[in-house]
Formats: C-alpha cells, structure tokens, sequence
C-alpha cells in the first residue's frame, strides 16, 4: 500500500543511412522504419519514430542496452552508451508523459533535474537515500519521493512530497498514479527496479534502444531484456543503432 507522509501540490539496408543535411545547414539522422508501427507511419527521425510510438496509458520503460546486454557504460551510466538520436527519441517520448520514474541511484550518477517538459518526476529508494540528486533542490515542481524506509536526505525541502512504499514498491502504485491525474508513466530506472516493476506486472510497454546494431539484426531476431513473452510492435534503425517499442 501507497500512502502520502507530506503534501504538496499534488499535480504534480545499413548502407542506405547516412548523416543528411537539409537546407537549414543542420544534421538529421536518417532512421529507417522497418516493421510496425515505424512502418506503418514512414517514420524517419527520433521525433517522428516517438508520434509512430504514440500517447499511452500506464507504464512505458525506456531503456538503451548494448548487444552484450549491459545497461551501462565504462562511467557505470547510460549515457556512454546513448547517442544523439537515442536521446533525442528520449526527450520526445518524454513530452508525452505526464510522470518520470527513476531509482535514486540512477538520478544521483546521472544528475537528473526536475524536467522541462510538463511531466513530474517520482524518484524511489529502497533505503530513503535521496542525497546527491539535484531534482531534491531544485526551486521547480516538487518531486515524488517513495519509499519504505526513513527518508535519510537532510536537503528533502517542503515542496517535496514523501510517499510510503511497503515492501514491494509498486503495490498500489498505479492506483496512487491515476489517484493524482497521472496517466502517462515513463520509467527511466536501472536494472533493479526495472525488474521489480516487472514483477508487480505494471509495465504496459516497453521502448529499447539497441547499440551497436548487430549484423543479422532483424525483427525476427529480436528479444525482450525483462519478458520473454513480449509482443514487438514497431522496429527501425539508424546507422548504429536498432529501435523497438513492445507491448507486455
């Protein structure tokens, strides 16, 4: 069970890509829609791959992973192993969300802010660490905080909200979501909670960025990192990098 401790607001072909320059001077990355949805729309670049996506209700994870399997780089974040249009297609899939979930951990090494676009952020600790995050301090929105433990952060300011987990994190977390007016979740955790919200079987679907692309890849050959079952229903690549929304 979810329960508020404090209140604030509570609204709270590979060789047919290549770097293209079209009149404004500007480079855009070609991405070639192959299966699906991406297909179905002609989609051609990270924002018209995130329209092909569409708006959704529930939770959507989003995720880049290396052929490996690694959901990190050297730097132990995301980021050494994202690129342009990944993080292009991020920032997209972003402005259709109404709230962001990530785990403190990743918001700590990543620095994560409150966002620019009009969604929330919710932020979860298995042991209320939240220091070191700069979303906690930040003069903006107020930040969901969840967890099951003491809440251990000194710079947690009023405009924050606290919000008691039990000890399964996402019990009743789509109950508490749709309670507050948030119908587009997007969560952006590691590994861990991933896969607890895995578990909990609240994942409507799921966005992977695959990098590098491998020789053979193709949408037969395609797995899903946290469910086997998953259904693909869009695919596409750029030069480096492979695209592909499921639903679960």
């Amino acid at each position: 069970m979810i329960s508020c401790l404090t209140s604030s607001t509570q609204r709270y072909a590979r060789n047919s890509f290549a770097h293209q320059t079209p009149a404004s001077g500007k480079i855009s990355t070609v991405i070639k829609p192959i299966f699906g949805l991406a297909k179905a729309s002609g989609a051609s670049e990270p924002k018209s791959l995130a329209a092909a996506y569409g708006n959704w209700s529930g939770i959507r994870s989003n995720h880049v992973i290396t052929q490996s399997g690694k959901f990190s780089g050297s730097d132990g974040s995301s980021r050494s192993i994202s690129s342009s249009e990944d993080r292009e297609l991020l920032l997209e899939i972003r402005s259709r969300s109404d709230l962001i979930v990530v785990d403190a951990a990743t918001a700590r090494l990543e620095q994560y802010r409150t966002p620019r676009s009009r969604a929330r952020l919710a932020i979860f600790s298995l042991n209320g660490d939240f220091d070191g995050i700069p979303a906690i301090v930040d003069q903006a929105n107020p930040v969901f905080l969840f967890s099951s433990a003491a809440v251990t952060t000194e710079q947690t300011s009023s405009k924050n909200v606290l919000v008691q987990t039990g000890s399964k994190p996402f019990d009743g977390f789509l109950n508490w979501a749709n309670s507050n007016g948030f119908s587009s979740i997007l969560l952006e955790a590691g590994q861990t909670l991933t896969a607890l919200a895995f578990e909990a079987g609240v994942v409507g679907q799921s966005a992977i960025t695959r990098t590098p692309i491998a020789a053979s890849e193709t949408p037969e050959t395609q797995r899903n990192p946290f469910d086997g079952e998953a259904v693909l229903v869009s695919f596409a690549q750029s030069e480096d990098h492979s695209f592909s929304l499921w639903t679960h």
